[in-house]
């Protein structure tokens, strides 16, 4: 091939790369840490100033880190990312709608923080994500009471100040995820300003809280239009004021009040739209430590539960069988059970009792996991498969601490003897548990 054709497709190539449509061009870019975006600038003239443009900037811990190299004095890293950040601040050209920020430990400058926080609220932030290693001594900055075209805000190890006079919330606020630090010390402020501080977000729709609290406080949420809502702590008290359009909830949660079954019937009773129901190991193990009585049923059903996933649960235990029945029997709509048993199950060998006469009518698939055939397990197990005739497959994953070949065939031999209310329902049996799946604290969890 002859230099001049090579020149030609050379020159084809880079100009297919520069014409591409504008929106194309920043979702590369978006999809680039922000140094490797910015190097792209020396690709050629057109996109010498594209990153420049983003409307996303991650300035996150991996920005943080290629800081720190090569340096090893606080003052020095200090002024070197005041500098970094400041310069990609100044560089940028256009609007911001999605900002994340990290803030080392040793960061000492308040003032480069709310100078960063009002640049970017007067580019048009919609999307903040704070992520705070300083200690639960140092608060939130008050600029970003300031920001009140905020859509989505995540605060990862973030304690709130007293809510400034002026502050009338965030109003369009959708999506608020806050992660407290490690025991924070004055809880019951704490709780004080989230209360406030979601009572005035009227559009507010998803909400993830995961808080370690010295003190049981009790905590109100009034959120009128919430439809998601995860929580990950200890509390004495939980109340939803008027919050009845909740869809997706997600609890790992050690309630104290939830010992009293009144309690429960109450919170679960405000939940009447619920759909996606998830019940992590906090939430079972503090029904444990305060030996909780289930009622039958819940006064007013979970009429539009359809997904329940259980994690974490001692099925061993009589008061977690109890409660599950009941919410069995609370959901007539349930189509899809999640059941991962506790890794602290022990064997008991007396039998419980289970309602056999009760109808699933819409349960169609069941994932039971970590199944080590104890007596009780046993049970649900034959429970589920009798009460449930629209079942289309049962998956059984066994755990690990089941014994050897001669214990797994006695289990199947066992489990073929029970009948089936669907004559269409297969049972898939996994004899080697594969790694445990991770919730971790995440929107993910609502899915």
């Amino acid at each position: 091939m002859s230099a001049f054709r090579i020149s030609r497709k050379r020159k084809a190539t880079a100009d297919r790369i520069s014409n591409l449509p504008e929106n194309i061009t920043q979702k590369i870019l978006e999809c680039l840490p922000l140094q490797e975006a910015a190097r792209t600038s020396v690709l050629s003239s057109h996109w010498r100033h594209k990153w420049a443009a983003s409307q996303q900037l991650v300035l996150d811990e991996k920005l943080y880190t290629s800081i720190l190299k090569n340096r090893t004095e606080t003052t020095d890293i200090s002024l070197a990312y005041s500098k970094t950040v400041n310069d990609i601040l100044l560089s940028h050209v256009g609007p911001i709608w999605k900002f994340v920020l990290y803030l080392p430990s040793w960061f000492p400058k308040e003032t480069d923080i709310s100078q960063w926080i009002r640049y970017v609220h007067a580019n048009g932030v919609k999307e903040f994500t704070l992520g705070d290693a300083r200690g639960p001594e140092k608060c939130l900055p008050y600029s970003l009471f300031s920001c009140k075209d905020l859509t989505h805000l995540t605060l990862i190890k973030c304690q709130f100040p007293p809510l400034p006079p002026t502050f009338r919330g965030f109003p369009r606020l959708i999506s608020l995820r806050w992660e407290t630090p490690s025991l924070t010390s004055d809880t019951c402020k704490e709780v004080n300003v989230l209360e406030t501080l979601t009572s005035k977000c009227p559009e507010l729709q998803s909400l993830c809280l995961s808080f370690n609290f010295r003190e049981w406080e009790n905590l109100c949420i009034c959120a009128p239009k919430l439809q998601e809502l995860f929580m990950d702590g200890r509390l004495s008290k939980l109340s939803l004021e008027g919050t009845t359009l909740i869809k997706k909830l997600a609890l790992d949660l050690s309630c104290m009040k939830f010992q009293h079954s009144k309690h429960m019937s109450d919170f679960f009773s405000t939940l009447p739209k619920v759909e996606k129901l998830i019940l992590k190991a906090s939430f079972w193990m503090s029904m444990k430590l305060w030996e909780f009585t289930s009622p039958r049923k819940f006064p007013k059903g979970l009429d539009r539960l359809r997904t329940l996933k259980v994690i974490g649960i001692p099925v061993h235990c009589r008061f977690s069988n109890s409660l599950l029945l009941c919410l069995f029997l609370s959901s007539p709509p349930l189509e899809r059970l999640y059941i991962e048993a506790s890794e602290h199950e022990v064997s008991d060998e007396q039998p419980i009792q289970i309602d056999d006469t009760c109808i699933l009518p819409c349960l169609r698939n069941i994932q039971l996991v970590g199944i080590s055939g104890f007596r009780r397990q046993l049970q649900l197990i034959k429970f589920l498969l009798a009460c449930s005739p629209a079942l289309e497959e049962m998956s059984i994953e066994l755990s690990m601490e089941m014994g050897g070949a001669q214990e797994k065939f006695h289990f199947v031999t066992e489990l073929l003897q029970y009948c089936r209310a669907s004559p269409t329902a297969k049972v898939i049996i996994k004899t080697k548990r594969l790694s445990s799946v991770r919730y971790t604290f995440s929107p993910i969890w609502l899915e």
